[in-house]
């Protein structure tokens, strides 16, 4: 049951995995560690690394 909670895909799910997501790759934890630690795949977290690198230069 629990782990189903973790496929929600609504955006307001999505945008709190990936804000959280984005704070432990900011501490330092390497995406590998951020996806086990968050039950996402590496590469999701990846992503997510690349869109955030790309908003901020664009800022």
């Amino acid at each position: 049951m629990l782990m189903k909670s973790l496929q929600v895909k609504s955006p307001e799910v999505l945008q709190t995995r990936m804000a959280n997501a984005l704070l432990l790759l900011a501490d330092g934890l390497p995406a590998e560690d951020v996806a086990g630690l968050l039950f996402l795949d590496e590469a999701t977290v990846a992503g997510w690394q690349k869109i955030y690198a790309k908003r901020n230069r664009a800022a």
